[in-house]
């Protein structure tokens, strides 16, 4: 069965790689330090001091770097933890709004498809009454055109009548804001013939409700 390392067990895993080839480069150097000095002769204890410590600086070093190394390791691999679960976050959000907007695509057609049934209904019945309006219209129109027809002979009459008045002559009754001018002009007579019949010293002096004779 696999076993995946989380990351504190790798982080110790390579710390434990690394104390060990530091341990192995410590030891080779040590050997050459005490290889030197039996083919060399007797080394100079001061040269093995500074040999040494040149050994524990550039180790220390490299730890260092190591140590760096292992920091943005970690860093790096954090950072990837966090982006898979923000990536697991979003595909759980993009199904759930995949699932809400088939719903709502669903919700829609049902919808759709009762709003059609109401708009049928409504035509049906905008149909129905559409008929009975049109007879009703039909009726009053009816009524209408025998009361158009109605008022129409009686103007007609009246009509006549006054063309017979105004024939055979008559008399007028001074009607407030009217001269002899207009009085003329509705009979069709003249003004002189106005003042003539009736005896009229002066034409711009009439009272209203004096009654005219025309001629």
């Amino acid at each position: 069965m696999r076993h995946e390392c989380v990351p504190g067990e790798r982080r110790a895993a390579r710390r434990t790689r690394l104390a060990i080839g530091l341990g192995l480069l410590l030891l080779s150097g040590l050997g050459l330090v005490l290889s030197g000095c039996g083919t060399g002769g007797i080394a100079v204890k001061k040269d093995v001091w500074d040999a040494q410590n040149d050994f524990e600086r550039r180790q220390a070093a490299l730890s260092e770097k190591v140590l760096q190394m292992e920091n943005r390791i970690t860093a790096i691999e954090e950072e990837n933890a966090a982006q898979r679960h923000q990536m697991g976050e979003i595909s759980r959000q993009l199904s759930e709004l995949d699932a809400d907007f088939s719903r709502g695509i669903e919700a829609l057609r049902d919808g759709q498809q009762q709003l059609g049934i109401e708009l049928e209904g409504r035509i049906r019945g905008v149909d129905n009454d559409r008929e009975a309006d049109r007879d009703d219209i039909i009726e009053r129109m009816e009524i209408i055109l025998d009361e158009v027809t109605t008022e129409n002979r009686r103007l007609r009459e009246e009509i006549e009548g006054l063309r017979t008045a105004v024939a055979s002559g008559g008399r007028h009754v001074v009607q407030r804001g009217e001269t002899l001018a207009s009085i003329a002009a509705q009979y069709g007579v003249t003004v002189a013939d106005i003042v003539g019949a009736n005896g009229i010293a002066n034409p711009n002096i009439i009272s209203v409700g004096q009654e005219l004779v025309i001629p």
